[in-house]
């Protein structure tokens, strides 16, 4: 499923205003004297490099007189929903603090850190925490003469490169595991009184792609956490469903539309058959929806060794199961894009490489398991297994990510692993023409219109990049119009 593009042009203008803005404070000296208030003899810094990107956010090294080194983290705007960029901080903040205290995994320390109120420099929400001085794996592990550039592993990386790094995430995925909590929802605020009601609904990677890419808020009217497991996966599944209903442009025809109606309903059927009773109702624990590959540093291209785990945003309390997946970061690539896409149901010839590194990881687990006193009943690997046997590591991957389609690897080998006959057997429970046509009939309609806008939109985005008219006209322009 297509992202909104009337939604992302409008952020992608937001978002090089917002750097203008972050450049614009560092040229006055005004950044550099901010951030100084917070050491603790407010010694004078400057910039180090220029910005570390990340997706959702933008870093600048900056360095003391004393030589001491922060990194400073702004969430991106334009990349980040506004309404959701404090809690999305603060969340962050509370998973390193726990992760820091109760595990001995490399997470920076957090110096400070603020909500976009606290900012005088109006650059919204940040984080200042101790610089790691490293490589980023991301970095390493991409293929830089690759034609099409994406996240996918290089594949000259050796065997033994891949397990020694595996090895070290195993490590640190035993130690989280080792966390329990009551009840799922998102994490308690660092700022929140001691006498916290239930946890509200998490801020997910998924909630917040579907809001931010889609225009569709799915959260939902829960103001309390999940008491099971199976509850919270209706929960989400359900904001698939709202996203291929709300979205304008979440169907490309009329029998696009018709299949993925009824993809989406069988879809909802199968939560029951793919929940472990074990976990339904106990042991939570703290994810990380994008926790992977990407998030570690290394100390140098040659020492591939783990000095620093960076990135815990959409972090949040959540089923056992989802946590105890076969992991989607295998490739480092999450395996929901255009680079893992199907012909017909056969899998992609990437799909070889991602089940022998699931095999590599399943093993290196469980050696890592069986080190850790803790750990006797072997845990997790036995989850990761169950996930893969049971056909519920697709559907996960699929509760993690937004813009799903039912063309998609993991929709594809979920719809393998259950059969093509029971598959069918479900959809023909929704196989009513009359409501199909209705939906479709009416997603056309608004794909119509969304055209229409595009097309008006793009015609603007022109008078922009020919300087006749300004970001800030072509954002209010655009708001105003929706």
């Amino acid at each position: 499923m297509d992202t909104n593009a009337l939604i992302d042009l409008v952020h992608e203008m937001q978002g090089q205003l917002w750097v203008d803005k972050v450049n614009e404070t560092h040229r006055t000296g005004r950044l550099c004297q901010w951030v100084s208030t917070f050491h603790p003899d407010k010694l004078p810094c400057q910039l180090d490099g220029t910005f570390y990107h990340g997706a959702f956010n933008a870093g600048m090294k900056m360095v003391f007189q004393d030589s001491t080194a922060w990194m400073i983290r702004f969430p991106r705007v334009g990349m980040v929903c506004d309404d959701y960029a404090d809690e999305k901080v603060a969340m962050e903040v509370t998973a390193l603090d726990l992760i820091r205290n109760q595990t001995t995994i490399p997470v920076p320390r957090v110096r400070a850190w603020g909500p976009a109120a606290s900012n005088p420099l109006g650059l919204g929400p940040f984080i200042l925490m101790d610089f790691i001085d490293g490589v980023s794996l991301s970095d390493l592990l991409q293929d830089p003469n690759t034609e099409c550039p994406n996240r996918v592993i290089r594949e000259d990386i050796s065997d033994s490169d891949v397990e020694l790094i595996y090895r070290q995430l195993a490590n640190f995925l035993l130690q989280i595991f080792n966390l329990n909590f009551d009840r799922i929802g998102s994490l308690v605020s660092p700022q929140a009184e001691a006498q916290t009601p239930i946890p509200p609904r998490p801020l997910t990677f998924k909630v917040h792609s579907i809001l931010q890419n889609g225009g569709v808020d799915t959260f939902g009217d829960r103001a309390r956490g999940f008491a099971t497991t199976t509850e919270y996966f209706e929960y989400i599944i359900a904001q698939d469903w709202e996203q291929l209903v709300r979205q304008p442009n979440s169907t490309v025809g009329l029998y696009d539309a018709k299949n993925k109606y009824m993809a989406f309903k069988v879809l909802q059927t199968l939560i029951p058959d793919l929940i472990n009773a074990k976990y339904d109702r106990c042991k939570f624990k703290l994810i990380c929806d994008d926790l992977g590959l990407a998030n570690l540093i290394v100390r140098s291209r040659e020492d591939l060794t783990v000095i620093g785990v960076v990135d815990l945003e959409w972090s949040y309390i959540g089923p056992a199961q989802l946590f105890g997946s076969a992991p989607w970061w295998l490739l480092q690539d999450r395996p929901v894009n255009s680079t893992w896409d199907c012909k017909g149901d056969e899998p992609p010839k990437i799909a070889t490489r991602y089940f022998k590194y699931l095999d590599m990881f399943i093993r290196v687990l469980e050696e890592e398991e069986a080190r850790m006193s803790e750990h006797t009943e072997r845990e997790l690997s036995s989850l990761v297994k169950w996930s893969q046997a049971s056909g519920a590591m697709w559907l996960h991957m699929l509760l993690s990510s937004g813009f799903n389609d039912h063309r998609s690897f993991p929709f594809t080998q979920l719809r393998r692993h259950l059969g093509a006959t029971e598959w069918a057997r479900r959809e023909k429970e929704f196989d009513h023409a009359k409501e199909l046509d209705v939906f479709a009939e009416r997603k056309m309609s608004e794909l119509d219109k969304y055209d229409e806008a595009l097309e008006k939109m793009e015609e603007n985005k022109a008078l922009v990049d020919s300087g006749n008219m300004t970001k800030q006209e072509f954002i209010s322009m655009m708001e105003g119009d929706q």
